[in-house]
């Protein structure tokens, strides 16, 4: 089957945005809004206390996680669930959320989902989730068999077949490629926010976590 014009240019889109991405791992934006838009609602008020007890845990493996010095609100992106169903980042509400995106043709993603899945494996409740959306377009067989292939257990397969979250992170500043993660909060707040791989399952990465969810419950 040929690929129309309009998703060979996309597809091109997302094929550069994600060779940038490897080249700058350790830089990446913060994910700040304009200076016009980026005033704290009420909503984020809680996140950016959380911000700043996580902000000195933010080294060693996660040396490369920019933490909001003002949280903003990340979105309402749409994807789909391990049944097929839709579903809304706001369908997290009341979770702290680690939201990952991922695709099976980019090698540093693969390779941190064993780590991301420990994580859930660890912190995983009904006030953490680590919510990994599969961004391919074509083919949904394969992340089913990247899971198969790796033996993850914790993580549950998000997908968006669109690639629309990515591509809308990407026109905000938030994606320079991929994988992609954010740190939310459990009203949809930006806290924290990393372009490249990382250490999820190390002792600096469990103690974010422990530390975000301490602050959290804190509020």
């Amino acid at each position: 089957m040929i690929m129309p014009f309009s998703a060979l240019r996309r597809y091109a889109t997302l094929a550069l945005a994600t060779a940038m991405g490897a080249v700058l791992y350790l830089g990446g934006p913060t994910g700040k809004k304009d200076a016009a838009s980026a005033a704290d609602g009420p909503s984020c008020v809680a996140a950016g206390k959380i911000a700043a007890a996580v902000g000195p845990l933010a080294g060693g493996d996660l040396a490369a996680l920019s933490i909001a010095k003002k949280p903003t609100d990340v979105g309402d992106f749409a994807f789909i669930d391990p049944t097929g169903q839709p579903v809304k980042l706001s369908g997290f509400r009341g979770k702290t959320v680690l939201l990952n995106l991922w695709a099976t043709w980019c090698v540093p993603c693969r390779g941190e989902m064993p780590e991301l899945d420990k994580l859930q494996a660890e912190f995983g409740s009904d006030k953490f989730e680590v919510v990994a959306v599969n961004i391919d377009t074509a083919r949904p067989e394969r992340p089913k068999a990247v899971f198969q292939e790796l033996g993850l257990k914790s993580l549950k397969l998000y997908a968006d077949p669109s690639a629309n979250i990515f591509y809308e992170m990407k026109q905000s500043g938030k994606a320079l490629g991929l994988p992609l993660t954010l740190l939310i909060d459990s009203e949809g707040c930006q806290i924290g926010l990393i372009n490249g791989p990382a250490a999820w399952h190390s002792d600096a990465a469990r103690a974010l976590i422990a530390g975000a969810l301490a602050a959290a419950s804190a509020q």
